[in-house]
């Protein structure tokens, strides 16, 4: 299996933060004090709760490459981070909690749904 971890485009997340609006939606960005530990979908990196600002926004992963929409809320820093590089492997910040990871093919057919615990993830 061939299994990427693909954060959003740095030109969203810029776009985001200089227009405080969701890309293809115009919906308003919401800024705030991170209250939960994230992730960032940019960087994947968890947010540091009470320290950190985060952006709240609507995002549709699947634009551009599929034509039926799949928008949901994402978080991004508020101030520009790195953008997390696929080939880098799955995210050692993401391993402290539980996740459910989804797997998608050609049409945004959703082939797999795993449920993992905390902990180093291996491509299923």
């Amino acid at each position: 299996m061939n299994m990427r971890n693909v954060a959003i485009p740095t030109a969203v997340a810029d776009t985001v933060r200089t227009t405080a609006r969701s890309p293809r939606y115009g919906h308003p960005a919401h800024t705030e004090t991170a209250t939960g530990y994230g992730p960032c979908r940019h960087c994947l990196r968890y947010f540091v709760v009470g320290r950190e600002q985060r952006i709240l926004f609507t995002y549709d992963p699947f634009a551009g490459i599929e034509p039926l929409p799949l928008p949901g809320p994402i978080f991004i820093h508020a101030e520009s981070c790195a953008r997390y590089d696929e080939r880098g492997g799955f995210p050692v910040d993401l391993c402290a909690h539980p996740l459910t990871l989804a797997g998608y093919s050609a049409g945004r057919v959703l082939r797999e749904e795993v449920h993992v615990g905390a902990g180093p993830v291996e491509p299923w």
